[in-house]
Order: structure tokens, then sequence, then C-alpha cells
């Protein structure tokens, strides 16, 4: 649990850095056979992961990782933990997505 308790406050430390800003978290992995063993558990389970490439922010070997919802990051730790699914960690940013991009009107 207390990983559970970690992400909650890596949350929290993300709010104050980041006001009035979305909060995403992102779970971070050595190679990408990881990641989609993760995904595939994790929506297996319920859970609405997407994958993405790693922000710029995260220090990790590989270049995937998956987006998760703030409110199910607790969730996808203690699936990852309980099912022993390797990964390396989850941090949480302000939301790396610009809703704009690629949108010229």
């Amino acid at each position: 649990m207390a990983e559970i308790i970690d992400i909650q406050k890596r949350i929290a430390e993300a709010e104050v850095a980041f006001p009035g800003e979305p909060i995403d978290c992102y779970m971070l992995f050595e190679d990408h056979t990881d990641a989609m063993a993760m995904y595939d558990c994790a929506r297996s389970e319920g859970f609405r992961p997407r994958v993405s490439t790693t922000p710029r922010q995260a220090k990790a070997c590989c270049g995937v990782a998956l987006l998760v919802a703030r409110e199910e990051a607790p969730g996808m730790l203690e699936l990852a933990y309980g099912k022993a699914m390797a990964f390396e960690n989850m941090i949480a940013l302000n939301r790396q997505i610009n809703p704009k991009r690629d949108r010229y009107c």
C-alpha cells in the first residue's frame, strides 16, 4: 500500500506545481513488451490506459508509457503488484496532450 500512497502524494505535488492544470499519470517501462503486457492486463480488468510516448520530463529507458487517468492510478499500481507485472515507475505530470494540436482552423 505504500506505493499507492506514494502516487497520491505525487499527484498532490503535481497539483501544487501546476495549479489549475489537469494532472495525468504515466506508467513507465523498461521495454515496450512490458508496456504492452500491462496494457492488455489492465484492459482485461476494466481499466482504460492509453499507450503514449514517454514524456520528456520522465527519465526512462523505453519510449513507451501508459497514460493513466489519475483516478485509475492507485488501481493500476495494485494490479501491477498483484499480477507481478514489470514496470519502472509511475509519475504524475500536468497534461501533456495539446487538444489544439493539428487543428488549423
